[in-house]
């Protein structure tokens, strides 16, 4: 099963995610967390996230990039956080016009591994606001990335003030 939960910042998709990944019937539960710490912010950020999963018997792996590498056993859950930030690590850290090609490969991979994938990603598409050109190809391969994972999920939730609306359920 795949589940893709999105959200703006603070929405609660990270809360939602994390109850979610609990409730499924597996043996192992893991949570990849994609985030560099580059700065303050981004640390305490961590710290929070770190904080709020802690002693839930998740096994936490920190991967910023190629995470269709990591050896998962098949009958597990994985918690994927986030997309957004998986994004911007392959634009950054490798070759930008094959960063989409490389998460859609990726995330084939982790589905074929797992039993069920939860994919948290950001809603960054409705500030209208226009950006230079970096960000406009960042934007516009995150929408790429989503549609394609909304049309492949099972459920699709976006999270709003901290309620979870169902907008997909198979």
């Amino acid at each position: 099963m795949v589940i893709l939960i999105s959200g703006a910042s603070g929405s609660g998709k990270s809360s939602y995610a994390e109850a979610r990944l609990l409730s499924l019937k597996t043996e192992k539960k893991f949570y990849i967390a994609t985030a560099k710490i580059f700065d303050d912010e981004m640390k305490e950020r961590v710290r929070r996230h770190q904080v709020m999963r802690a002693g839930k018997g998740f096994i936490t792996i920190e991967k910023q990039t190629n995470l269709g590498a990591i050896n998962l056993p098949s009958n597990s859950s994985v918690l994927i956080e986030a997309l957004t930030t998986w994004l911007a690590n392959e634009i950054f850290d490798n070759d930008p016009a094959g960063a989409a090609e490389r998460i859609k490969n990726d995330f084939q991979i982790l589905k074929a591994k797992c039993k069920n994938l939860i994919l948290v990603s950001d809603d960054i598409f409705s500030d209208g606001v226009i950006y230079d050109e970096a960000t406009e190809f960042y934007i516009r391969t995150l929408a790429e990335l989503v549609i394609q994972f909304v049309a492949e999920a099972d459920e699709v939730v976006e999270c709003v003030a901290g309620l979870p609306i169902n907008l997909k359920v198979l």
